[in-house]
């Protein structure tokens, strides 16, 4: 009963989500918001072993995203009130900024993450935010709210990469990961908005992959993560690490020169700096990573596990691969 409760409170958090890209209205917009919010909270609290550590975690979320909604919603109130008042858009930027974990009010996104199943993880730090992403244009029409959401996503695609630096723990490390990949989604916003849902689709299921494996191997400390990962996970979690690196052809370079080259075409010259420098430090990052996945390795590439297993695996190695080539071919 449980774990069908669990199954529908999370079904209802996806299907509010989902409605929220079909949302015109602010005010049913906050409502869809805050819907998927509520929905999503059992599933944060379902562990397999009672553990304290959920508390602060799930407790630090919903502050977070009570205060983020309700500045959406005083924004609301007073676009009624006031249309004339370009206020309203300030609180509605700030929510949402707030809501997503962009810089500088990124600060509760590792503190959560860190006390996250990972299944949390992706739901949070992808899923939602991918959706949440989505809906931004509809408080974008005064220039100085666009300007500091802007401001705001390149300053969470060049901070995070560093903050992943000091990084010891997996999930803390997958939170830095969230900010600098929040930042590009917000930053396609103003570039285009099919390079926006495509970002938002490759990041979702790099994401999912990734969680799913460390989930598998309860990987916490990054400097153990080679005895940590599976034997027969090597292979697609090395693919992972590769692809979001930045390697050429895999899914995660081809979509960032997709975003460079937009950026070209439209002559966003600091948008440009931005995904160069920040891809330049993800880079060494997630070398960093992988340096630390392939310790103890010793054909490890050679196992195989369950025929779930083998499958998720090779799904995870022909993502990362033929992803990028398909991208390259449609672009």
């Amino acid at each position: 009963m449980a774990m069908m409760g669990m199954i529908l409170f999370l079904t209802l958090a996806a299907f509010c989500s989902l409605m929220l890209v079909f949302m015109t209205d602010f005010f049913w917009l906050w409502v869809m918001i805050d819907l998927s919010t509520i929905f999503l909270i059992p599933f944060l609290t379902a562990e397999l072993e009672v553990k304290k550590s959920w508390f602060t975690g799930t407790a630090t979320y919903f502050v977070v995203q009570f205060l983020g909604s309700a500045s959406i919603l005083y924004g609301v109130l007073i676009m009624w009130v006031m249309p004339e008042e370009d206020f309203f858009s300030y609180l509605m930027v700030f929510g949402f900024v707030l809501k997503l974990g962009l810089a500088p009010f990124h600060l509760w996104v590792p503190r959560c993450f860190i006390n996250f199943h990972y299944g949390g993880i992706f739901m949070v730090g992808a899923a939602q935010k991918a959706f949440l992403i989505l809906c931004m244009p509809v408080c974008l029409d005064n220039d100085a709210c666009a300007n500091i959401l802007f401001m705001s996503a390149i300053l969470s695609m060049v901070c995070g990469p560093v903050a992943m630096f000091n990084s010891a723990n997996m999930k803390s490390f997958l939170a830095y990961s969230s900010i600098t990949n929040t930042g590009y989604m917000a930053m396609c916003m103003f570039v285009d908005f099919h390079i926006t849902l495509m970002y938002a689709f490759v990041y979702s299921t790099s994401m999912f992959f990734l969680t799913v494996i460390m989930s598998t191997g309860e990987c916490d400390d990054l400097k153990s993560l080679g005895a940590e990962v599976p034997d027969y996970y090597k292979s697609g979690a090395s693919a992972l690490f590769i692809s979001f690196a930045g390697f050429p052809p895999l899914v995660d370079f081809c979509m960032k020169f997709l975003v460079l080259q937009e950026c070209m075409e439209i002559e966003m010259w600091a948008a440009m700096c931005a995904v160069l420098v920040s891809s330049f430090i993800n880079l060494l990052v997630w070398i960093w990573m992988l340096s630390f996945s392939m310790t103890g390795v010793n054909k490890s590439f050679l196992v195989r596990g369950s025929a779930s297993r083998n499958w998720l695996n090779t799904g995870c190695v022909a993502w990362n691969s033929l992803g990028g080539l398909s991208i390259m071919a449609l672009y």
